[in-house]
């Protein structure tokens, strides 16, 4: 694929890129937003937005490179979790920078310390029932429990418990007998410093585990976004599909007057 569109597809729905946006469809025809363009009718909060106003001009600059860190890292841990070995420097050229290498040893810190069993990795899961999608970063069971966790490698914003809370609401759909029964983010630029000397939380030396405490209610909060995102986006569906892909003109139809 290049750069301009990338499908991912499996056998519960298709992922859609194309240029700066994203689809999710079964059947290509129908075709709805993820998660994450749901929640973005809504503001990402107070925090967010003095982040914007404190660095003005700069705020686009820093936020394509945070999405660029958290796009290297998530990849890095697919890959981890797929078995795949990932390395810090290839030859003479690093492949992630200081800062993207140290999240990935804080997920190694995770997983080596509570050993979770692996479920899913990067699940694209569509519903028309639902409609939406989305692409669940991590199912896994820790202990008796099957977890929903979702990488985060910058700020923890409002939306995400609503996005964590949907995104169970799709694996439940397709998987009734195997329900999620927590969702969690793993944050991999925390402030912590080391385990929780209660060893009730899952923590250590710069990230956490921060666990969604009422999924119903986010959930509950999601579908009143959704119902306002429907509004706003009444034929939703690819840029390629609303407009011709080229365009050409005949100049030689033009008669010019005789003098």
């Amino acid at each position: 694929m290049n750069d301009f569109i990338n499908i991912i597809e499996t056998d519960t729905g298709k992922q859609i890129n194309f240029v700066d946006s994203r689809f999710y469809t079964k059947d290509n025809t129908n075709f709805y937003p993820g998660v994450t363009n749901i929640l973005s009718t809504i503001s990402k909060g107070k925090q967010f937005e003095t982040w914007l106003k404190s660095n003005g001009f700069n705020s686009d600059i820093l936020a394509e490179r945070a999405m660029t860190q958290g796009s290297n890292v998530h990849e890095a841990i697919e890959n981890l979790l797929k078995g795949n070995e990932v390395s810090f420097i290839n030859g003479e050229r690093l492949n992630y920078t200081r800062q993207e290498w140290i999240m990935i040893s804080r997920f190694i810190d995770f997983f080596t310390e509570y050993k979770p069993k692996t479920i899913a990795v990067e699940k694209v899961l569509v519903s028309d029932n639902l409609q939406f999608g989305t692409q669940l970063d991590y199912v896994c069971n820790i202990g008796s429990d099957l977890y929903y966790i979702d990488h985060k490698t910058g700020s923890l914003y409002d939306s995400a418990p609503m996005q964590i809370a949907a995104s169970i609401q799709l694996w439940n759909e397709y998987f009734p007998k195997t329900p999620i029964t927590k969702g969690a983010v793993l944050h991999l630029d925390s402030a912590h410093r080391g385990r929780d000397k209660t060893g009730k939380k899952m923590q250590g030396q710069g990230w956490c585990l921060v666990e969604v405490e009422d999924i119903e209610r986010n959930w509950s909060d999601f579908q009143a976004i959704h119902q306002i995102w429907k509004r706003q986006n009444i034929d939703y569906k690819p840029f390629n599909l609303t407009y011709p892909a080229s365009y050409s003109l005949n100049p030689k139809s033009i008669n010019p007057p005789t003098p």
